[in-house]
């Protein structure tokens, strides 16, 4: 699960919600923004965000820790910056980001100017031990995984998030470097952490195996400041509060006396620095969700894989208020394009209009394909639908001018396989039709890059054979539209 990075600038906000998307909102409308080509598999990492004042310049990472500025607007072309980095933030008018190394440790937590050209590191100091009882050692040693350095921000600062190797900094702002730093017991896989920064020291939400909430409130000194649940309840089975510590999702600190804590049914709005329930509001959280300021006393509340945002007005000595903010998304220029490491199909001619076949008149559907990618080792088209599988029609193919023999495959569509088709190579494609019957119903016309894959070895009479299966291994082009016998 990856959390959500996303910043604010005057006039203009920005949402970014999973590794490779990037949706930029400027007053009603959204526009959403992807890396198009063959995108690695996510990261650790997610796709971060950040915005220097007014939103002059945005920064985004691509999901390969790459990372590149977007420039003002939602279409402006993107520029790679001279180096990687795991998360980036802002802070005022300076970028902060995490770098880490090959096992996912932090390295360097660094500043760059707007340009983001020259990059300065900072020193990290020495973490502090503290400790909260909600671990898993129970007396052994602990054990580390790390997993990057993620960043997140309050008002009172920026907090570096090392889950895996259980450490926690704080940078204020416009600080040279971090006030301090905590070092915990460290979280495994299935736990999600999150921090921010308040006056006293960084608030600790810890969300144990994906259900277990535990809200932590540290000094810098290691002291424990405040929990939820109380620590002094932590052994009481009949607490009627215990119920709040389930279904963790967010943590927002909304000033130097109050926060707010989202779980699954509500909201907590708690004291600081004895994080004291003082309200709980009503309120649905099902996913994890991450908040940015808004403006005086309002902050943006987003939750993942969610386009909607929500309003929060928290303003001191007046109720808190929400509000939903649905507005639509348009598909956006491609932020970048990472070309192809697999074979890809595209369609460069062909048409999804409705064909009608009237006996007995055969009629042709036409199309060429293009591999975009790598070669590919074999093609395999599928013709699929109703009245394939209930033989209302009968369907051959031509490819390349040749035909190619068909067979049926679970009565519901015929495959037939030819050979491979090179990189930047097209194809014409031709489908017959000729009708046996009367119907009408959708149909999908498939073309899958694929190669032969081992199966193992199967022993047969006095011999030992391998098996080979074909797998689709690039991207399929695939057309739909209705198909009318009569």
């Amino acid at each position: 699960m990856y959390p959500i990075r996303r910043l604010l600038a005057r006039g203009q906000w920005l949402f970014d919600l999973r590794p490779h998307r990037l949706i930029v909102f400027h007053g009603a409308e959204g526009v959403r923004r992807e890396v198009s080509g063959d995108v690695p598999n996510p990261p650790s990492a997610p796709v971060v965000l950040a915005a220097l004042d007014e939103a002059k310049d945005v920064w985004v990472g691509s999901g390969d820790r790459r990372v590149f500025s977007v420039g003002a607007g939602a279409s402006a072309p993107v520029q790679a910056l001279p180096n990687e980095c795991f998360d980036l933030t802002t802070d005022g008018n300076r970028i902060i980001g995490t770098v880490v190394d090959g096992a996912l440790k932090l390295t360097t937590l660094f500043t760059a100017d707007g340009s983001g050209q020259r990059w300065d590191p900072m020193t990290l100091p020495k973490p502090v031990s503290a400790t909260h009882g909600y671990g898993y050692s129970e007396g052994r040693p602990h054990r580390q995984s790390p997993d990057g350095a993620f960043l997140d921000t309050s008002p009172f600062g920026i907090t570096v998030v090392e889950k895996g190797r259980g450490r926690v900094y704080v940078l204020r702002p416009g600080a040279a470097q971090p006030e301090g730093a905590l070092q915990v017991e460290p979280g495994h896989e299935q736990d999600i952490w999150r921090a921010q920064a308040t006056p006293q020291g960084v608030l600790l939400l810890l969300v144990i195996n994906y259900r277990q909430t535990v809200l932590l409130h540290f000094a810098l000194d290691g002291t424990l400041l405040g929990s939820i649940p109380a620590q002094d309840d932590e052994d009481d089975e009949d607490d009627e509060d215990d119920e709040l510590t389930w279904g963790g999702a967010g943590v927002c600190v909304l000033d130097a006396d109050r926060a707010l804590l989202f779980v699954q049914d509500k909201i907590l709005l708690v004291s600081l620095p004895g994080l004291q329930v003082l309200e709980t509001l009503a309120g649905e959280w099902p996913h994890f969700v991450s908040v940015t300021p808004a403006g005086p006393d309002q902050w943006w509340v987003g939750a993942e894989d969610n386009d909607a945002l929500f309003l929060l007005t928290a303003a001191p000595g007046h109720p808190l208020r929400l509000d939903a903010s649905n507005r639509p998304v348009s598909q956006g220029a491609p932020l970048m394009h990472v070309g192809y490491k697999t074979p890809t199909i595209h369609w460069t001619e062909y048409t999804s209009a409705p064909l009608t076949v009237s006996s007995p008149v055969t009629e042709t559907w036409r199309a060429v394909v293009r591999n975009d990618g790598t070669a590919c080792e074999a093609m395999r088209i599928r013709v699929s639908g109703v009245l394939v599988g209930a033989r209302v029609v009968d369907v051959s193919v031509r490819y390349r001018g040749q035909p190619l023999p068909m067979v049926e495959e679970h009565r519901v569509n015929v495959v037939g396989v030819t050979a491979g088709l090179e990189g930047g190579a097209t194809a014409e494609l031709e489908v017959i039709f000729k009708p046996r019957g009367e119907g009408s119903g959708p149909l999908t016309i498939t073309v899958e890059p694929c190669s032969w894959q081992s199966q193992g070895k199967e022993w047969q009479w006095q011999t030992q054979e391998e098996s080979r299966v074909l797998a689709v291994t690039g991207h399929p082009a695939s057309a739909q539209f209705l198909l009318t016998v009569e």
